[in-house]
């Protein structure tokens, strides 16, 4: 809540030239009116006290409640920097799946690969001659070896 318009006026002011108004004062008059202040002139004066006791008093008053506010803004509230962060708060549940998007068209057949060579005598080289280096490299009739990029399957 914001604070309302400010219902008070100045009782003086130090405005001077084209400012000046009918409550501007100088500097030199300000200095008399807070010494007499200072020195208790409006108390020891008792004619002045007893003129002016009753808006001294609503004065006197209003200085407390100003004080208050102040010890209890600098107590309560505190000097107005940020205090420390809260807890995180529990995470939200996960919401639902996106649609599937749509499947691509499918890409081009690859080219066939060019067929190994046959073992020496034409078959299936046996197991004591066998580095892999003259296997075919895909696969071929059941039950014959192929080197898959360097291990040896059985089709």
């Amino acid at each position: 809540m914001a604070l309302a318009d400010r219902k008070s006026s100045d009782i003086f002011n130090k405005r001077t030239g084209g400012l000046k108004d009918s409550k501007s004062i100088d500097t030199a008059k300000e200095t008399e009116i807070r010494e007499a202040f200072n020195n208790g002139d409006h108390i020891a004066d008792t004619g002045k006290l007893e003129n002016l006791a009753p808006v001294l008093y609503a004065i006197q008053q209003l200085t407390e409640d100003i004080e208050e506010l102040r010890r209890y803004i600098t107590t309560e509230v505190g000097d107005g920097a940020q205090g420390p962060q809260g807890p995180a708060g529990d995470t939200g549940p996960q919401g639902p799946q996106g649609p599937q998007g749509a499947t691509g068209a499918t890409g081009p057949a690859g080219a066939d690969g060019a067929d190994g060579a046959d073992g020496v005598d034409g078959t299936t080289p046996s197991i004591t001659d066998l580095d892999g280096s003259s296997l075919p490299t895909r696969s071929g009739a059941r039950g014959t070896l192929w080197n898959d990029r360097g291990i040896v399957k059985v089709s």
